[in-house]
């Protein structure tokens, strides 16, 4: 029998990972794997976990939100032979396996883990921490890891847009020199996004390319500072039909960032709190992190 570490949390998403965990394990069990299961207790048990005993098993799959599967890939990027990953979602919008095609039905989703197809992903490096599909600052990227989880489990999305209006007033810009592969850009922006994924947010901004998560390569948005209310309007404009043929966004595909700024910026990884720095250096680790999906998608 194959050994499997299945981690969960147990309060992502309304908790709603409760009523399916009799069904999930029986899947796993049905498909002959020996579980061992644990649930979280704290941030860093899951990275933790992996980090110890990952070794011990062929499959380790978590469920929660992104923010789980970000401490599940960090714990994976410790061992030398890491077990093949897999990712039920169950938290509020779950950006990383909407990339992936993963089903949002949990039963469906456990299916996968043991009928689906080993995917080699790429993985982000931001310092010395990871990231499974976007580090972002600026203009309400603090807004995911801000907003309390019992919002999150009575209002869902809408508990995001909530935390963002009290922050409209915040918006400042940041005076920063990024460097990439093949050049340079030094202005004033007030929002970065730098991502392995078409879906940001559950905006999906890359839609309209092809974008590959195994080819090393991040996609990056910048928005520099609007002047006035008209430039404002016609960024948003340009965000939300996701033409970023705009003289305010700067579009990059990049395998590494190097980013200086004047001040010191708030960040965030996966929709948590990345830190507070003023420079920044990002790697994409390609096809490193082995996540069960459907291939043909």
């Amino acid at each position: 029998m194959k050994k499997m570490l299945f981690v969960y949390n147990p309060m992502a998403g309304k908790e709603k990972i409760r009523d399916k965990l009799s069904d999930i394990i029986q899947e796993f069990c049905n498909a002959e794997f020996e579980v061992t299961i644990f649930a979280t207790r704290a941030q860093g048990d899951v990275t933790q976990l992996i980090a110890e005993r990952g070794t011990e098993f062929d499959y380790a799959v978590c469920s929660g939100g992104d923010g789980t599967m970000n401490e599940m890939a960090a714990g994976i990027m410790q061992l030398e032979n890491p077990p093949v990953c897999g990712y039920i979602p169950a938290g509020t919008v779950n950006d990383f396996a909407t990339s992936l095609k993963i089903p949002k039905i949990m039963k469906k989703a456990a299916a996968m883990v043991v009928r689906g197809n080993v995917f080699h992903c790429d993985l982000g490096q931001f310092n010395d921490r990871y990231f499974t599909y976007v580090a972002g600052f600026g203009a309400f990227t603090e807004v995911s890891h801000q907003t309390s989880q019992e919002l999150k489990n009575t209002f869902g999305k809408t508990a995001y847009f909530m935390e963002a209006l009290k922050h409209v007033a915040e918006i400042k810009p940041h005076h920063m020199k990024i460097v990439y592969d093949d050049g340079a850009v030094e202005d004033e922006f007030v929002l970065g996004l730098i991502s392995n994924s078409e879906s940001v947010a559950g905006f999906k901004a890359y839609a309209e390319r092809d974008i590959k998560m195994d080819d090393g390569l991040f996609e990056a948005l910048f928005v520099r500072m609007p002047k006035n209310p008209l430039e404002l309007q016609t960024v948003l404009n340009s965000l939300v039909t996701r033409n970023l043929d705009n003289e305010q966004i700067v579009s990059i595909s990049s395998g590494h960032f190097h980013i200086v700024s004047d001040d010191d910026i708030q960040w965030t990884l996966d929709g948590e709190d990345g830190g507070i720095v003023d420079e920044v250096d990002m790697v994409n680790h390609k096809r490193v992190l082995p996540i069960v999906c459907n291939r043909k998608h």
